[in-house]
């Protein structure tokens, strides 16, 4: 961190330990580690407790929000007061589509609010490749961090050769060239 100001206070109470308060006030240094790094950028994580809506419906809305320009959903299993079992929705979106993806929650869930937060994250360079088996094309992503590449096969793709060959998915897992 960059110290801009440094200021101490005295409280009123007296206590067995020195009552006071040091605060720092400054912008934290990442030039270290941040700029070594490629494909910066910055996130919205929005959050929701959800108690009384079914299953059905959160898979449904999660459809919806991936449609419509999130980045991840997920569900995390909680408690809510009262002992209560639910669930926190978790979105990752832009910026720009926050009012979209927040109308699609209100208007799918139960929820009455959404509490957001702004998070940098780093994106690793990728494209989409086309690797031939012996039992069709499938699309992966190939990836590539610190000149090493690495092939990550998209599940929609690798599901639907699965199914037209009638093999196990985790038997295309295994073929050279993959993951």
């Amino acid at each position: 961190m960059n110290i801009e100001k440094i200021g101490w206070g005295a409280g009123y109470k007296d206590l067995k330990i020195p009552n006071v308060l040091k605060v720092y006030l400054g912008e934290s240094d990442l030039s270290g580690k941040e700029n070594t790094l490629n494909n910066k950028d910055e996130i919205a994580v929005m959050e929701t407790n959800i108690d009384d809506t079914s299953g059905e419906i959160l898979g449904y809305t999660e459809d919806k929000l991936f449609k419509n320009g999130a980045l991840d959903v997920f569900f995390t299993p909680i408690f809510m007061k009262k002992n209560r079992p639910a669930y926190r929705l978790t979105v990752a979106c832009k910026k720009e589509d926050m009012e979209k993806l927040q109308s699609i929650i209100f208007r799918e869930t139960t929820t009455i609010g959404i509490r957001y937060r702004f998070e940098k994250r780093t994106v690793l360079e990728r494209k989409i490749v086309d690797i031939d088996t012996k039992y069709g094309v499938i699309k992966a992503k190939e990836v590539i961090h610190n000149g090493e590449k690495n092939i990550y096969p998209e599940y929609e793709s690798i599901k639907e050769i699965a199914e037209k060959n009638n093999i196990p998915l985790k038997d295309l897992y295994k073929l050279d060239g993959l993951i």
